[in-house]
């Protein structure tokens, strides 16, 4: 997968895109399962299937479970810790927050990840580490953008 630089990243965001979206990634992760409210669009014949937009309702229902994160160079084992709201405008907002993840045990960097849990389509999100470094580190992604 191409690599994504952070600039790129923020140029979709200002540029009302919200998300970064890199090419089709292959399916990666899979956890305890949501039914979802918006599903990948059907894969041909012989591809990956095409990542779903994030939405609010496919992580609210999954604080606390476990999802695999995948860049193509990393698999990371994450915990979805909380969905945060952008600001006072944003609350409940289906296309506006913020998630947090732990991870143990790695080296954390910024880039896009190709999330899977079971139950729920395939999403990529940019991940960048937040807060101190320890054995422990959070990751953050945002998620703002018009419907």
């Amino acid at each position: 997968m191409p690599e994504v630089s952070r600039r790129t990243v923020m140029a979709s965001v200002l540029g009302g895109l919200g998300v970064a979206v890199a090419a089709p990634a292959t399916p990666v992760l899979a956890a305890a399962g949501v039914a979802a409210p918006v599903s990948a669009a059907p894969a041909a014949p012989g591809t990956a299937a095409q990542p779903a937009l994030p939405v609010r309702s496919l992580f609210t229902p999954a604080i606390g479970r476990p999802f695999r994160a995948v860049d193509g160079d990393r698999t990371l084992d994450l915990r979805l810790t909380a969905v945060d709201d952008l600001g006072p405008d944003s609350a409940g907002d289906e296309h506006r927050f913020a998630l947090r993840f732990t991870a143990s045990g790695f080296d954390a960097a910024d880039g896009t990840f190709t999330l899977r849990r079971a139950g729920a389509p395939d999403v990529q999100l940019f991940l960048t580490p937040i807060g101190p470094r320890g054995l422990t580190r959070t990751l953050q992604a945002v998620v703002n953008r018009t419907a």
